[in-house]
């Protein structure tokens, strides 16, 4: 998880490490233009937010995203700085090429420092209690705003109105999501590096991820739990065969069944904001086109699915206890409780993105219409080629007709820039400009034993994912649709902090995440065996 080859990187030293991980259950994958600029501009605000509220004094601007091959990587070093001359927190320790490389210079406190940033740690403890209390503010306030999006007529008064909206509204739920993240990416190291004083990486992990397996309160699994109490209403034939068409255009009024009508429309309204890979925002939401929805309940209704039972690992808890040393039990199954409430907010944060993604999806395809009445642009999908400054330059007259030349070229030259990068294999972290990729291949979701076809959902439109192991680059929240449906998950990338994995281990599914080259080798329909166990984690077709 925290192991890395990089040839030509000199570990240690004042370096830049630069992860993609972080960031993938925000916006997965390449992003156009348009999607990586919100991103990176929100990140770098809710960044600067969150460490001014615990008084860390954050360098303003500060360069906290970087693109590379069309994907977004945050910059880890910045923060694991500002954590250990702050508030004394030891950093995470990477393996580059089998060496040790602190992301950040680091020393023990002596004991007048240490009360000094054990108030500042204090303040870390607070300052997440607090945005975990402030969440369904925030998530509400997000919510307004998106439903305020869907309301307007978009005359150039709302247009400009809204286009100035958008960083402020966003701020909030990025800052949560960025603080959940980061701090439950440091109590996962340190959990793993004492839990690996006995045992290995793998079978650490195994024994820390079972330990939270019964995380039931995230968005994910009640997205899950919704989809299939949604599909228990629609047994009739008519609205079996109306599934099976698979037309969401004017459902309202071709939706048979008058109760089947009401718990649609109520799913799209807690959920319609959300999709799959919904960071990137060229892409429709289900509440614009809920066609690959009607499939997931097709499948629900063609092979019926019982809720999960709550299945947490037999002792799980106690067996990660057990196995630290007995002076850091206590502090053990506490840190174990921070990250079940991290896990929580994480999971909340991003439903509050979502709503702020939908919102300035909407207003970015009002701005393109706008652009197509004088030929700037020429069809609304180009909008998603251009940064948002450039789009706000379009709205306010600076990009205007007598660039109609330099506009069309720039979409040209950056669509062709988005199918390069397609066509790339990325890195997991930058030191630098050196890339590095995980020596592992592949991390455990949680123990369990699945089998059946690999499918690349999404990809086919031919074939269900019932009884199927799941395949797909990233996991997003937006995959939860899935969780009812597939019996396992395999993905290229990902980690076992993403909500979408913590998710799938309250269903009681094996995943592995974070494949690398070995996701390109798997043979879609091959007959395909998921294994999890701490002494033998078996991938094979």
């Amino acid at each position: 998880m925290f192991d890395y080859s990089a040839p030509g990187a000199t570990p240690g030293g004042d370096v830049t490490v630069w992860s993609a991980c972080p960031l993938q259950p925000v916006a997965a994958g390449v992003l156009t233009h348009f999607s990586y600029s919100v991103l990176a501009e929100l990140v770098s605000r809710g960044w600067y937010v969150y460490y001014d509220r615990l008084g860390f004094a954050p360098t303003p601007r500060s360069r906290l995203v970087r693109r590379h091959k069309g994907r977004a990587y945050l910059n880890l070093s910045l923060s694991a700085k500002l954590d250990a001359e702050q508030a004394g927190v030891e950093p995470v320790t990477l393996r580059v090429n089998g060496q040790a490389m602190p992301l950040a210079a680091w020393e023990k406190a002596g004991f007048l420092a240490g009360f000094r940033l054990g108030r500042a740690r204090a303040r870390i403890e607070e300052t997440l209690a607090r945005m975990a209390d402030e969440m369904d503010t925030v998530t509400e306030k997000a919510r307004n705003w998106y439903i305020k999006t869907q309301g307007l007529r978009w005359s150039q008064a709302e247009v400009l109105q809204i286009m100035e909206e958008i960083e402020r509204v966003g701020v909030e739920s990025m800052a949560a999501y960025l603080a959940a993240r980061h701090n439950l990416e440091w109590l996962y190291a340190q959990l793993l590096a004492q839990l690996g004083e006995a045992h290995g990486h793998i079978e650490s992990l195994l024994l820390l991820n079972n330990a939270l397996c019964d995380m039931q309160t995230l968005v994910e699994w009640e997205l899950a739990n919704a989809v299939i109490a949604l599909s228990e209403t629609l047994h009739e034939p008519e609205q079996v065969a109306w599934l099976k068409a698979g037309d969401a255009t004017r459902w309202q009024e071709r939706l048979p069944g008058k109760t089947a009508s009401t718990r649609f429309a109520a799913f799209l309204d807690a959920y319609g904001h959300r999709t799959l890979h919904e960071g990137e925002m060229a892409i429709p939401r289900w509440a614009e086109d809920p066609a690959i929805l009607l499939r997931g309940l097709l499948v629900c209704v063609e092979h019926p699915v019982r809720h999960p039972a709550q299945l947490p690992k037999s002792g799980a808890l106690h067996k990660v206890l057990e196995a630290l040393p007995a002076a850091q039990r206590k502090q053990g199954e506490q840190m174990i409780n921070k990250m079940r409430g991290l896990h929580r907010l994480q999971s909340r944060a991003l439903h509050a993105l979502a709503y702020i993604w939908a919102g300035t999806r909407t207003w970015a395809l009002a701005a393109a219409r706008e652009a197509m009445v004088d030929g700037r642009l020429r069809d609304v999908q180009e909008v998603f080629s251009f940064e948002l400054e450039e789009i706000k330059e379009m709205m306010t007259g600076e990009w205007n007709i007598s660039s109609l030349d330099e506009i069309h070229a720039t979409c040209a030259r950056r669509r062709a820039e988005l199918a390069a990068w397609r066509e790339e294999n990325a890195p997991e972290i930058l030191i630098d400009e050196v890339e590095g990729y995980a020596t592992h291949n592949g991390l455990p979701g949680v123990t369990g034993h699945a089998a059946g076809p690999l499918r690349r959902w999404g990809e086919t439109k031919r074939n269900g994912c019932s009884g199927a192991i799941l395949a797909a680059e990233v996991f997003d929240g937006g995959w939860a649709l899935a969780l009812p449906l597939a019996v396992g998950f395999v993905s290229k990338f990902g980690s076992p902090l993403d909500p979408f994995v913590a998710a799938a281990r309250a269903w009681n599914h094996p995943v592995m995440v974070g494949l690398g080259a070995r996701y390109d080798s798997l043979v879609e329909g091959a007959h395909t065996i998921l294994d999890i166990h701490p002494d033998s984690v078996r991938l094979e077709q």
